[in-house]
């Protein structure tokens, strides 16, 4: 999943797992759709992303 409202991110996505990427993104998306600024709705959704993967791994 590519958004491009994220395409100058690129330096915070690189390093991330594909699926916690397409997480990040997905929650980030929402986080637009709510008026959040998209440095930070990528911050929240990149956290709360990883979040979601430590859970599902443990």
């Amino acid at each position: 999943m590519s958004d491009k409202r994220f395409e100058g991110f690129d330096d915070q996505l690189k390093d991330l797992r594909p699926e916690v990427k397409e997480k990040a993104l997905e929650l980030a998306s929402g986080y637009l759709g709510d008026g959040t600024d998209a440095s930070l709705a990528l911050k929240k959704g990149i956290a709360e992303a990883e979040l979601w993967f430590l859970d599902s791994e443990g």
